[in-house]
């Protein structure tokens, strides 16, 4: 642990500096006592990392962080919301107010902690019906605002509950949200929501993971390479040069020979075509300005051309960019052709963060965050699952059988 923040401390601002100092004996720590009086909220941090204060409310504290080993610094916001929408309200609008100034643009943003209010209906579970409250929807507006998205999380869902046998309700009031930069600077982060003991919330611990080498990826059929000129000459040269297939017991298994074969061709298709796509895009855009520029400088029947070609090549890249990043993203629905690029590339991002496993619980309770860790767990648990034969079980009998097909 480098750096951390605790919650609704309740505790008097005289005792705080003795409390803090004996439990995190040479760390530096501020609060917001001159905010609120019991402090709600409490920032420390280890002599390794440089925490610059940048604003203190009742509800936030946001600094610049500067971690052991790390060039560039992050901003981050600890969170405790209070119980009142009306007073919420207010830290939503200090949130909008950091993402409208320079001192945050292009700049890797976590905002974490207790924020009293869920973002969508699947994060209540309780006796009483759940509702759409303008308390939720001005989380929302603000979430959107800011392009705010959640880090990938372990752990359970719910982070809250009332601790009630009868009424009791859950909810996911505790998250981390991370802006669309810290996608792309930190990749490999993500938090872990576990019990912390005598709170009624999961607390949340936080893992930056250096930049891992990654593992050679299964093969993947990009839908626009059937579009590519040369696909179907390619596909029916290998399909040819090939052992026919013939009707018989071995065709299906040789058609999928036929098919795992055709990878390598299908890959060098593909790499010549999409490989670098958005650079090549990027690169013919700016190919693309320059003769417009020089059109318009100096007109003439070559330049005109020149530009009508660049503008062929950009428009052909981006039109497979967009295919290429729509099927990544999963974004079907979206059939417009304005090149929307930078929702693509978010969107592609958030379901890689969403579909990645960083760690891993065994049976036994020890956590794996290696690779080859989770790899070899993940084959033993299911060779177990599917391998295992039940002590005492006898099965039905083919009569039992015929008397269910009956109905």
């Amino acid at each position: 642990m480098q750096f951390g923040c605790l919650i609704e401390t309740r505790v008097r601002e005289s005792r705080a500096q003795r409390i803090i100092s004996t439990v995190f004996p040479n760390w530096s720590a501020i609060s917001n006592y001159e905010h609120k009086r019991l402090g709600r909220l409490w920032v420390v941090w280890s002599p390794e990392v440089r925490i610059t204060p940048c604003f203190k409310s009742s509800q936030m504290i946001t600094c610049s962080v500067l971690l052991q080993g790390m060039t560039e610094e992050f901003m981050c916001s600890f969170i405790y919301a209070s119980n009142s929408a009306d007073e919420r309200r207010e830290l939503w609008n200090d949130l909008k107010d950091h993402q409208n100034t320079p001192l945050f643009k292009n700049k890797p943003w976590m905002v974490v902690g207790d924020y009293n209010e869920i973002l969508d209906m699947e994060e209540y579970v309780g006796s009483a019906p759940p509702a759409v409250t303008m308390g939720m929807r001005e989380f929302q507006d603000m979430a959107r605002h800011c392009s705010f998205i959640d880090m990938k999380a372990h752990g359970p869902q719910l982070t809250w509950s009332n601790k009630r046998k009868d009424g009791l309700i859950q909810k996911k009031l505790d998250r981390t949200l991370v802006n669309d930069v810290w996608l792309t600077k930190f990749p490999q982060t993500y938090c872990v929501f576990e019990a912390g003991g005598c709170s009624d919330h999961l607390r949340c611990r936080i893992l930056f993971l250096p930049e891992k080498q990654k593992p050679k990826r299964p093969f993947k059929f990009i839908n626009v390479v059937a579009e590519l000129p040369g696909f179907l000459s390619r596909l029916d040269t290998f399909w040819k040069d090939t052992t026919p297939l013939h009707i018989s017991t071995s065709a299906l298994f040789r058609f999928s020979k036929k098919l795992k074969d055709l990878k390598p061709a299908m890959r060098e298709l593909s790499k010549e075509n999409i490989g670098d796509i958005t650079k090549r895009t990027r690169e013919a855009y700016e190919n693309l300005c320059r003769c417009q520029t020089n059109t318009m400088t100096n007109p003439t029947n070559q330049l005109i051309e020149d530009e009508a070609r660049a503008y062929e090549k950009w428009s052909l890249l981006s039109s497979i960019e967009e295919k290429v990043l729509s099927q990544k993203a999963k974004m079907h629905w979206l059939k417009i052709g304005d090149g929307n690029n930078k929702s693509f590339h978010n969107s592609a991002k958030i379901r890689a963060a969403k579909n990645s496993i960083f760690e891993i619980q065994k049976t036994d309770g020890s956590t794996i965050s290696t690779q080859e860790g989770i790899k070899k767990e993940a084959v033993e648990y299911y060779d177990s699952f599917l391998n295992h034969n039940s002590v005492g079980y006898t099965g039905m009998s083919v009569d039992d059988l015929n008397q269910l097909l009956q109905f």
